[in-house]
């Protein structure tokens, strides 16, 4: 009776060391994620920031965004100009790679307007399809598809005090 014992205590040892090792791997690695954040707000204008995010246990290196052309041109409004996308869509450009982003770290940059009567660079409520690829410090490589959304982040519901 006791081999029998013996060996079912071994197999959920091995099964519970498996479980243990999976989702280490799963939960040690860096999480890239993208929001599009309010810069500041006021009557008529809004200005934006992109705002890259590790949350990850360890750094993410070599991080590339790619926006899906489809949604990105829908989301631009008529007014832009070529100056104003050389800018504002800068950071989807491969020579915008960040090159090391460490855990619980952000970086960001500028990243258009909203007017009224969508006269700015962004139309208001938009949405704009991206991917984010990235390596782990120790090579292995992530890609996350993501929404970016362009509205006030002040609120999530898009109403608040004055």
């Amino acid at each position: 009776m006791e081999i029998p014992i013996s060996l079912i205590a071994l197999l959920v040892s091995i099964v519970s060391l498996g479980l243990s090792v999976y989702f280490w791997s799963r939960s040690f690695r860096p999480i890239v994620t993208a929001m599009v954040k309010t810069n500041q707000a006021g009557n008529s204008a809004i200005t934006y920031d992109l705002v890259i995010r590790n949350s990850g246990s360890i750094p993410a290196k070599n991080i590339r965004l790619t926006a899906d052309n489809r949604t990105l041109g829908q989301a631009i409004s008529a007014n832009a100009t070529e100056n104003d996308k050389s800018l504002w869509l800068a950071c989807f450009v491969s020579k915008a790679a960040i090159p090391v982003l460490h855990n619980d770290d952000t970086v960001s940059c500028s990243f258009g307007t909203t007017r009224e009567g969508n006269s700015g660079f962004w139309k208001y409520n938009s949405q704009i399809s991206i991917t984010i690829d990235y390596e782990g410090w120790f090579g292995r490589k992530y890609r996350q598809a993501q929404d970016l959304f362009i509205r006030d982040s002040g609120s999530f519901t898009g109403h608040m005090w004055t």
